[in-house]
């Protein structure tokens, strides 16, 4: 679990569930459409199993993503995110510049 930033401030408290790592493209790749552990896992390459397991797990604490027989899904709370998360992308596009060879996963692409 995160640390409390020990703040009274919406802003705060969202931070506190999605500022660890690989959290908000864990939820990006669920507002994508991936279900699956293994469609997670092509979305974010670079995370361990083991870490995809535990992140999942939080968010389904937070009682932002449900796991059934059919997958992980995006509760109302988890898809009320996707403004958010869509524009922070934006925003990269527009503001970040130092995108170098290393960011580029042709796998993740296609």
């Amino acid at each position: 679990m995160a640390t409390s930033y020990g703040q009274f401030c919406p802003l705060a408290k969202a931070m506190e569930i999605l500022d660890e790592r690989w959290t908000i493209l864990i939820v990006r790749e669920l507002l994508l459409g991936s279900t699956r552990f293994n469609e997670l896992r092509r979305g974010v390459p670079r995370m361990s199993p083991a870490l995809l397991s535990k992140r999942l797990r939080d968010l389904e604490r937070h009682g932002l993503v449900i796991h059934d027989p059919d997958g992980y899904h995006l509760t109302e709370c988890g898809r009320d995110l996707h403004e958010a998360v869509m524009d922070l992308g934006v925003w990269g596009l527009r503001w970040i510049e130092d995108f170098g060879d290393e960011d580029l996963d042709p796998h993740l692409l296609m």
